[in-house]
């Protein structure tokens, strides 16, 4: 699956936001192991999924959105191991939508701006006939190859909906999948006092 400029783009939006604010750029971590933070990237919390041609609110068939994102994580032999699980909520507002799978990304990113890596999931859903709406979850594991663990709180792991340009937009222009309305909790990432580069493994 290729990766859109526009998918990178609003990743290292959130990610620049999330890290530089919380102190993890600079200096080198303890021995002890810290975990990565984990947040859902912005604008990319919901996904709204159009009748052929729609672009508006009346136009959607159904909506999903991500409703919580948690990370734990284990020494490994080479660094971490990030155990994630992603929450998701679904509505259909269209009686004939019955079944079909959406896309989202899960990428892990440092304090200078760069994406390590991105993976992009697919998720199967199926309605019930007495019911339009459901909650499904998600959970993954990724490798952070660090050569200290200590340094897994220089990191995070930022979690969206894979989306077209058009969805992007309805996100950003204020408008909301339909009945949708548990919001995201904002995760907060308490400072790190001398927290410092840290380096990869090879």
């Amino acid at each position: 699956m290729h990766h859109t400029r526009y998918g990178a783009a609003l990743l290292l939006t959130g990610a620049v936001a999330v890290l530089s604010g919380c102190g993890f750029f600079g200096g080198g971590g303890e021995k002890k192991l810290v975990c990565p933070a984990s947040f859902v990237a912005p604008d990319a919390d919901k996904q709204a999924v159009f009748k052929p041609g729609g672009t508006t609110l009346k136009d959607v068939r159904y909506g999903i959105e991500i409703t919580g994102v948690k990370s734990a994580c284990v020494r490994a032999d080479k660094g971490l191991a990030v155990d994630t699980k992603v929450g998701f909520h679904l509505v259909a507002t269209d009686p004939s939508v019955r079944a079909g799978s959406f896309q989202y990304f899960v990428s892990i990113v440092d304090g200078q701006q760069n994406i390590l890596t991105k993976k992009i999931y697919s998720m199967p859903f199926e309605f019930d006939a007495r019911m339009r709406d459901l909650n499904r979850q998600d959970e993954l594991i990724e490798s952070l190859p660090l050569l200290n663990p200590g340094t897994g709180g220089d990191y995070a792991v930022v979690v969206g909906l894979q989306l077209t340009p058009e969805q992007l937009q309805f996100n950003r222009v204020g408008s909301r999948p339909p009945a949708l309305s548990v919001q995201p909790a904002p995760v907060s990432i308490p400072p790190k006092p001398g927290a410092g580069n840290s380096a990869l493994r090879p």
